[in-house]
């Protein structure tokens, strides 16, 4: 019976409890030391909270359905222009096509806009003193700069500015051109050029150098300022003939001496045997028999033409190309506009569809609903 009961399992713990005596412990008592007990008081209002909430989607909602229609907008704003852009640049290749015509005496600025990229002829004399440089601008990978010149006609209509063209950056001191009858032409002379309205200032054009006559771009108030011209401005078309009719006013200055005419002709005929690829000697030739005039006059061909790297080795200035320039981008902007409409309707649709803009407290009974 003694065994009995010393199987069951409440004798043999008492048995161990006698055996292995352990003081009872004291209860745990927790540290308090760094707990903060008081309660986290916050200024938050779980109703304001929800109010910014629905705000900040009202908001983004409203943007999300404006952005279609403001797109499409723009769309057919664009497409406006379009028409406008290719209208007027038809009308300026048609004006292209007119034989040129002398620049009437009364002609004024604010009829220039309506005979732009119209060939006129004007006839006068340039003012080499008040050369005025613009650019920096590359032509075939060198660098240079546009150079306009004042003009001053000779029918009485004033001074204008005239645009001569692209000359290299080594010709822009006027003592290291050559063929000066027509780098610095002298006297009275007739051009063939085209009128022009020049761009404003656009937003990422550079100041111009102040106390030079260098200019980073046409800015044709200020230059007309500083060369006491009228507000009209012509681009010399391109031209690679030579003009010896521009050096009569020359030659009472060079001399008429046959034995130096002579001279000058048995030396363009060597040069010419010698070396005829050689740029340098071709402008020699054609500018040598020019001094003696009155002996070689069978070589003053005005149908002569030079190349374009003759030019440019001679400070000729390149005239303009008689062609619009004019950028015509509102097609991409169409399609722009008109892509950004159709994905933001798409999207508009799609978060209509997931009813992600709903009220607030909608979504929330309708998630307690679902998972408790």
């Amino acid at each position: 019976m003694f065994v009995r009961k010393f199987r069951n399992g409440t004798s043999i713990s008492l048995i161990r409890r006698f055996l292995h005596f352990d003081p009872p412990k004291p209860p745990a008592t927790p540290k308090t030391l760094d707990i903060d007990w008081k309660p986290i008081t916050s200024n938050k209002s779980l109703k304001r909270d929800g109010n910014k909430h629905r705000t900040g989607r009202s908001v983004v909602f409203g943007l999300l359905c404006l952005t279609p229609v403001v797109t499409l907008g723009l769309g057919f704003w664009q497409l406006q222009r379009l028409k406008w852009k290719n209208s007027l640049v038809a009308e300026c290749e048609d004006r292209l096509t007119y034989k040129p015509l002398p620049l009437p005496k009364n002609f004024r600025e604010e009829d220039v806009e309506n005979f732009e990229y119209r060939k006129v002829l004007i006839t006068g004399r340039f003012d080499y003193e008040k050369e005025l440089l613009v650019g920096p601008r590359l032509h075939d990978d060198r660098k240079g700069y546009i150079l306009v010149t004042p003009f001053t006609r000779s029918n009485g209509g004033g001074r204008i500015l005239v645009e001569r063209g692209w000359i290299s950056e080594g010709k822009v001191n006027q003592g290291k051109r050559r063929l000066k009858n027509l780098s610095m032409p002298e006297g009275t002379i007739t051009l063939e050029c085209l009128l022009k309205v020049p761009p404003s200032k656009g937003m990422f054009h550079i100041e111009h150098k102040p106390g030079t006559n260098m200019f980073r771009y046409v800015d044709l108030e200020r230059m007309c300022k500083e060369t006491n011209c009228k507000p009209i401005y012509a681009q010399v078309v391109q031209d690679f003939k030579d003009h010896p009719e521009w050096l009569k006013d020359r030659a009472s200055e060079i001399g008429h001496e046959s034995s130096g005419g002579l001279w000058n002709l048995w030396r363009w005929r060597w040069q010419s045997e010698s070396d005829n690829n050689d740029d340098q000697s071709q402008l020699e030739t054609f500018r040598a028999p020019m001094v003696g005039e009155a002996k070689v006059s069978a070589y003053q061909d005005s149908s002569l033409e030079f190349s374009p790297l003759q030019f440019v080795n001679a400070g000729v200035p390149i005239g303009k190309v008689p062609k619009v320039d004019y950028t015509n981008n509102h097609l991409n902007y169409l399609v722009t506009w008109w892509g950004l409409s159709l994905a933001s309707t798409v999207l508009l649709l799609l978060v209509l569809k997931s009813k992600k803009f709903v009220n607030p407290s909608d979504e929330k009974l309708r998630h307690a609903r679902k998972y408790m």
